[in-house]
């Protein structure tokens, strides 16, 4: 139901947070820092995506807390790249994959005015991770080089700084449910609390 939310608003990838990193590479065994940019990224074709585990649910403060695992088979994600070492710049494209994504989110309805809330949303797990470079002769040349301190960095960054900028994205889109309310949430949850109240007066 997201993704067809998304594809109706017309969006087809989700936003990556920018990146200002350092790496070491090592060209003719002399240890150099080589400053780098990662900008414009985006997550895209994510395919295969289904509940993994158990959900619970919870009601805390007037909201039905929800916490549940999402798998998804496979996603792609990009950033432009800027590589600069020394007094030379070069400029790309990192082009990567994760297969078999674990994400875990905490997601909460109010009662009182149906609305949606992400508490949490983020990568937790994945089996691998696939990286390449697009690149300009000079970055191409160091290929070899960089490859490696690039693919590491999206290894550590993935369930960080990459998985919170996924958090604000994704509570956008909640934002958005929250305008149109697709899924019917303040029908759903009149009939849940007219329910509850029926069972409550049964009761007595």
């Amino acid at each position: 139901m997201v993704l067809l939310h998304l594809q109706k608003l017309g969006i087809e990838h989700l936003e990556l947070p920018d990146m200002r990193e350092s790496i070491s590479i090592m060209p003719f065994f002399i240890k150099y820092e080589a400053g780098l940019h990662l900008s414009n990224g985006i997550v895209y074709n994510l395919a295969g995506i289904q509940r993994y585990n158990n959900a619970f649910m919870t009601y805390e403060g007037k909201s039905f807390l929800t916490r549940f695992y999402l798998k998804i088979d496979k996603l792609q994600f990009e950033y432009n790249l800027q590589l600069k070492l020394m007094a030379i710049e070069g400029y790309g494209k990192v082009i990567g994959s994760l297969d078999d994504t674990i994400i875990y989110a905490e997601l909460a309805v109010n009662v009182i005015n149906s609305k949606l809330h992400l508490y949490d949303f983020r990568i937790i797990e994945f089996s691998n991770i696939h990286v390449q470079l697009n690149q300009a002769r000079l970055i191409r040349d160091l290929t070899g080089l960089i490859l490696s301190p690039i693919t590491n960095l999206f290894k550590d960054r993935i369930t960080t700084s990459i998985a919170d900028g996924l958090k604000e994205q994704m509570q956008a889109v909640m934002d958005d449910f929250n305008n149109e309310d697709p899924l019917e949430l303040r029908k759903f949850t009149k009939k849940l609390l007219s329910g509850i109240a029926g069972d409550s007066v049964k009761s007595g």
